[in-house]
């Protein structure tokens, strides 16, 4: 399986999220099937967090998806985070260094402000038995769907323009790209078109903290190498690979158009041909697309 990784050049020392694709998170996808997208709000149980001007987002947006529904519960009840991964700044942080020692980039923290990401993330949280695990999202479509039902984090590029939200939370996605960041995605308004974040930069900024995106914006980031990573609370079974649906090929391009040359499937034939062609009709009709 194949690892993308891209430092992102940033201009400002609190953008340090990274992008790490791997080929092999395609087999552990958010099941979105017979989802919708619809209004939620997942209830943060502890405060906005403020990272200062360490480049720890990723640590700070794990830390702030562990303290909001059904994470803080789940974990709360079963008397988890009572080692380094505290729900605070220092357990940001501590999360923080433990995903630079985890990942294959130069440097650890401290003292090294190397950065990290999401993906990283989420495998220290497994291996820390804080969640039972991690799956994914590639399309917007399906990163709503699955916020219907779960707060996730999410890594993407952060423009200039974004720096500076509209009164009433709004960020604009243009001016040229500063760097990359990671934060909590914690509501989704259907009706508005709106997903809304919790950022790590204190109650100062944005609307107490959060700000939001238009649909169409969160869409355009996530474009742009994006990616969301969705824990599983530790009351559900670590995720089992499924995997992804094949793409045609070429080989599968050539056999729809044989058997639909000169209506093939559709003329009368007997004994074992007839049966061929039953059974090429019912393939090109599970095949539509060829």
């Amino acid at each position: 399986m194949a690892v993308t990784y891209r430092r992102i050049e940033s201009t400002d020392p609190r953008l340090k999220r990274h992008i790490r694709h791997d080929d092999a998170s395609w087999n552990y996808r958010f099941p979105t099937e017979g989802l919708s997208i619809v209004s939620a709000k997942h209830t943060r149980r502890i405060p906005v967090l403020d990272q200062g001007n360490l480049g720890s987002c990723t640590g700070n947006a794990g830390i702030g998806c562990l303290g909001t529904d059904p994470f803080w519960v789940t974990n709360v009840k079963l008397a988890r985070f009572v080692g380094d991964f505290t729900l605070d700044e220092a357990g940001a942080v501590a999360l923080y260094s433990a995903a630079t020692a985890a990942d294959d980039y130069p440097g650890q923290y401290p003292p090294d402000d190397t950065g990290s990401d999401g993906l990283t993330i989420a495998k220290v949280l497994t291996k820390a038995g804080e969640i039972s695990g991690y799956t994914h999202t590639f399309t917007l479509d399906d990163a709503l769907k699955a916020l219907g039902v779960t707060p996730f984090i999410t890594g993407v590029n952060w423009y200039n323009d974004m720096f500076n939200p509209d009164a009433d939370g709004r960020v604009h996605p243009t001016g040229g790209v500063a760097g990359g960041h990671e934060f909590v995605a914690d509501e989704v308004d259907a009706t508005n078109q709106r997903v809304w974040f919790t950022n790590s930069w204190s109650t100062s900024w944005g609307v107490n903290g959060r700000f939001y995106m238009t649909f169409a914006d969160f869409g355009q980031l996530l474009s742009e190498q994006g990616d969301v990573t969705i824990f599983t609370p530790l009351t559900q079974p670590a995720p089992t690979p499924t995997p992804p649906v094949p793409t045609p090929g070429d080989a599968d391009r050539a056999l729809a158009a044989a058997l639909r040359h000169n209506n093939w499937i559709h003329e009368r034939h007997i004994g074992d041909n007839h049966k061929v062609a039953v059974a090429g009709a019912a393939w090109l009709t599970a095949h539509p697309d060829l």
